[in-house]
């Protein structure tokens, strides 16, 4: 899973530009031993869009100066929510975000695909509630797509300040679901 990923992305380019959580890993993992030559990568999202929730309509296609706006912004429109895509979720197996106000449990949430084997569910879903510390999740497999749709609130995600920008907030996103799969390789 991961192990694989990264390898491949060190054997590829030896200096190759890695997230901090990233470099831990492969440290970690005995894939690269100094990190003082690797460089940190920075997020680029190739597709952000702004999209209505009643129709999944797209309002306006952005730019990255948007990813810097706070993640408040979805609090004063709940009627919207964001989904951008990165070259860097294929290290996690996504292959996009979506970022709203959960008018119902009124939390900030995210909601992706995870390619993560339909066994592994009662081990994710404890995952979730274990880091979230909050039943306000949802986590199903879909037999048609072979992923889990998982919809988590960030609110009680450590690190969550709702005046932060979108880019970290999509940081934050992406290290929770990285723990999520170092933990499960782990336990495989």
């Amino acid at each position: 899973m991961l192990k694989e990923k990264i390898a491949k992305q060190v054997a590829e380019n030896a200096s190759v530009p890695l997230f901090p959580i990233e470099k831990e890993y492969a440290v970690k993992q005995g894939l690269i031993t100094d990190q003082k030559d690797i460089k940190d990568k920075e997020w680029s999202f190739p597709v952000i869009e702004r999209c209505l929730k009643e129709t999944e309509e797209v309002i306006k296609e952005e730019n990255e100066s948007f990813m810097s706006k706070p993640a408040s912004y979805f609090s004063k429109n709940p009627e919207e929510f964001l989904y951008v895509e990165s070259d860097a979720f294929e290290t996690i197996g996504v292959d996009g975000i979506a970022f709203e106000m959960d008018d119902v449990f009124e939390t900030h949430t995210i909601l992706f695909g995870l390619k993560v084997q339909k066994k592994w569910g009662s081990f994710l879903k404890d995952y979730v509630e274990a880091n979230v510390g909050s039943k306000t999740f949802s986590a199903m497999f879909s037999d048609k797509d072979g992923l889990w749709d998982i919809n988590v609130p960030l609110d009680n995600l450590e690190g969550f300040q709702k005046e932060m920008p979108l880019t970290d907030t999509i940081d934050l996103a992406y290290q929770f679901i990285f723990k999520l799969l170092e933990a499960i390789e782990a336990a495989n």
